[in-house]
């Protein structure tokens, strides 16, 4: 049976955007580490570095997306915002993530303008002596404390966000992320959860104290053979919450991924919330 698409209000459809030449040599991303964040690379030099980066958690989000699915196989769209994220990530069954990014993903994240970066020139001063300046005219003949701090002082004065730079607001590529505290380690782990679900799911009712087991969840939640039937009830109760939450934060990062919205955990009104009745603790009268 098809899963049937939410509905959301109709907004203006996006313009196409112009991602990068195949051929361009110096790309830059600004999804990367930043101890390479700076650096550009070719095509190849790409994939290696955002293996294991966002840009691949994302792929893995929207190849688990029921929607995306959906959208794929009825060519309907239950949003604007979802409709673009197709056309720009492209079909994305029985694909790995390197043939993809080769073909695709490289394009629409690369930024479409380098980084600026602060230049030297070898200059003369009034005595003839050769004196090494910043582009903005910081003298390095001044102790490097004085100059962080006179530097500082000009950054607060003249950058426009210079105590909430958010780089993505920056950013030139066709396909931006969200500046969230979320790395790919923890969001993996809610997309494993989430894989394991949807397999369990197909052979039955999928038990989430399996999940978390096989997974490895939380260790201490694994109920011991010799464990006492009041504390093994425990321990399943606590490991299928776990489990739960990372349910949770999954569904909820596939639908925004689906919108291209990434990456982000908030409730989407496309999930249905489920409300669960307060547990009585075993100890209570």
């Amino acid at each position: 049976m098809k899963m049937e698409l939410p509905k959301s209000p109709v907004k203006p459809v996006p313009k196409k955007v112009t991602k990068p030449k195949a051929g361009q040599a110096a790309l830059f991303f600004k999804g990367l580490p930043e101890d390479v964040r700076f650096k550009s690379y070719s095509i190849p030099e790409s994939l290696e570095r955002a293996k294991g980066t966002l840009y691949e958690t994302w792929f893995n989000a929207l190849q688990l997306s029921p929607y995306y699915q959906t959208m794929w196989e009825t060519k309907e769209f239950p949003s604007d915002d979802s409709k673009r994220t197709f056309e720009l990530f492209g079909d994305l069954r029985n694909v790995t993530f390197d043939a993809w990014w080769i073909e695709v993903g490289y394009g629409i994240f690369a930024e479409k303008k380098p980084f600026n970066k602060v230049s030297i020139n070898n200059q003369t001063d009034i005595f003839g002596e050769d004196v090494k300046v910043l582009h903005l005219e910081i003298p390095l003949n001044v102790s490097p404390k004085t100059l962080r701090a006179q530097f500082d002082n000009l950054l607060e004065l003249h950058h426009p966000h210079y105590k909430d730079f958010d780089r993505w607001q920056a950013s030139t590529a066709p396909v931006r992320m969200e500046s969230r505290k979320l790395t790919s380690v923890s969001l993996n782990i809610c997309l494993d959860v989430y894989r394991s679900f949807i397999e369990k799911s197909k052979q039955g009712e999928a038990s989430l104290y399996d999940i978390g087991v096989e997974l490895r969840i939380n260790p201490k939640f694994v109920v011991a053979h010799n464990e006492l039937p009041v504390f093994a009830a425990e321990k399943r109760i606590k490991m299928a919450a776990a489990v739960s939450e990372y349910l949770e934060k999954a569904k909820n990062l596939v639908a925004h991924a689906t919108e291209g919205r990434f990456p982000c955990t908030d409730n989407h009104h496309w999930i249905e919330r489920q409300t669960r009745a307060p547990r009585k603790s075993r100890y209570a009268d």
